[in-house]
């Protein structure tokens, strides 16, 4: 049976993550238009069953496929294969438009011919978790949800795109570009070390004014917005969804003055660390359901 959280009226919601089997049975149904919403798709084949019956065993590595919008998100897949797809709209994305170019037009409408981007079984469990992660608060009602969906998903982006250039690399790679592009790449990869946009700037060898002066312009947010941001939605995933103390978080996200973290968290999400994990632990109390957010 199909649980659902839809926070929608009657058109169709502007995210939605629900298991592939689904899907599918919607495709003959009466919500067949679902399987055709404009939305990007990321189709996400956690176990790939070779046709046979009974006699079905699994293969290697999970896949990943993108489907553009218009385009049936239950086909891309082959039929015997079991796993998720993620639907979103680009309003919902709300991408700047060098993201967009980089994350929606080049892994959805890349070149063809190119199959399903292979994910290693390490890289697999990470992506899982990120779903998970978004399942978890897309359930609830709270503060900042869509903010962190937003920003979940384009961290899953990111990683689908790193994906696929280790996969086919070339020129086709949707690999950022420019300052920009740059930092994006060095603060996911460091924001657990470098907590100062000097430390960036330096790295990117450009002036601190100048890097947060482009960010800006590009993004409307300062170098400085990203970093704080970017820590900090690490530090509610831990707070919601492990049991690590406040001054573990903090020193496993670089912080040595706990106090100073401690303050920092309150600043960013209007509650303390204890009280968020509170929050996170009566919102994520939902059966797992296929999820859809208007």
């Amino acid at each position: 049976m199909r649980t659902a959280l839809n926070f929608q009226r009657s058109e169709a919601p502007s995210f939605d993550l629900s298991s592939l089997t689904w899907v599918r049975q919607q495709a003959g149904g009466p919500s067949a238009a679902g399987a055709q919403w404009p939305h990007y798709a990321v189709v996400f084949v956690e176990e790939t069953l070779q046709a046979g019956g009974a006699a079905a065993e699994k293969l290697g590595a999970a896949e990943l496929y993108f489907v553009a919008p218009g385009q049936p998100a239950w086909s891309a897949a082959p039929e015997w294969t079991e796993g998720q797809v993620l639907r979103f709209t680009d309003e919902f994305a709300d991408l700047a438009d060098h993201d967009r170019d980089l994350l929606l037009f080049r892994l959805f409408r890349g070149p063809a011919g190119e199959g399903p981007v292979q994910v290693p079984r390490d890289q697999a469990a990470e992506l899982g978790c990120l779903l998970a992660s978004m399942k978890r608060q897309a359930a609830g009602v709270s503060l900042l949800r869509d903010d962190l969906l937003r920003a979940y998903l384009k961290t899953l982006l990111l990683h689908c795109a790193r994906l696929r250039q280790q996969q086919f690399g070339g020129a086709s790679s949707p690999v950022p570009s420019g300052l920009l592009g740059r930092f994006q790449q060095l603060l996911e990869a460091n924001y657990t070390r470098w907590k100062s946009v000097a430390e960036y700037a330096h790295q990117l060898r450009v002036t601190p004014n100048h890097l947060s002066v482009r960010v800006r312009q590009e993004t409307g947010q300062p170098a400085s917005d990203h970093i704080r941001r970017r820590i900090m939605l690490e530090a509610q995933r831990l707070a919601g969804h492990t049991d690590a103390s406040l001054k573990q978080v903090a020193y496993q996200l670089g912080f040595d003055d706990v106090a100073h973290f401690s303050k920092l968290f309150k600043r960013c999400t209007g509650v303390t660390f204890s009280h968020f994990r509170e929050q996170a632990r009566v919102q994520y109390r939902f059966p797992e359901p296929n999820l859809m957010v208007a």
